[in-house]
């Protein structure tokens, strides 16, 4: 097995573990929630890992297939280590965190805050941030889980920042 076969297996299999976050192989898709996914760039005759959803990026560029499939492994990695078990992880952040408060299945428009809620206008699923002056980012979900996941990254970005 070729290490790009051996790559894609694996990514295959780990694409499991992801819930609604899609993986899509050398084809260039932006649309949808969330995804990740590598082609080629036929302007650019360059391979490019990418990933959509609340952002909206390419990740690496490269004129070797390899380097952008490895990339794309370890987002789906991250992925994997993002869905599992994230309320406890969250719960373990959240007393490092020194100056944000974070709420669980509840909106708080408070500075310095971040959580997940049930919207009942738009009848979907919220994580948000708040920057000190009450300023809210939303990032929506079809489940709870899903919305589970998204604050405990928000939650993991917030701690590396404060921590590294």
């Amino acid at each position: 097995m070729s290490k790009k076969e051996e790559l894609l297996s694996e990514i295959k299999k780990l694409s499991k573990k992801i819930g609604s976050v899609k993986v899509y192989f050398n084809k260039h898709k932006t649309g949808g929630n969330n995804g990740m996914g590598y082609y080629f760039d036929k302007n650019d005759k360059l391979w490019k890992s990418y990933v959509f959803g609340q952002f909206n990026f390419i990740s690496k560029k490269s004129q070797n297939e390899i380097d952008v499939i490895k990339d794309l492994y370890d987002g789906v990695c991250e992925e994997v280590e993002a869905h599992e078990n994230p309320l406890e992880k969250i719960k373990k952040i959240e007393p490092e965190l020194n100056t944000v408060s974070i709420y669980l299945n509840h909106h708080s428009c408070g500075p310095y805050a971040i959580g997940y809620f049930y919207d009942s206008k738009s009848k979907c699923w919220m994580a948000y941030r708040n920057t000190e002056r009450g300023e809210s980012m939303y990032y929506e979900y079809d489940c709870e889980e899903e919305a589970i996941v998204g604050l405990y990254k928000l939650a993991r970005t917030e701690y590396d920042f404060q921590h590294h």
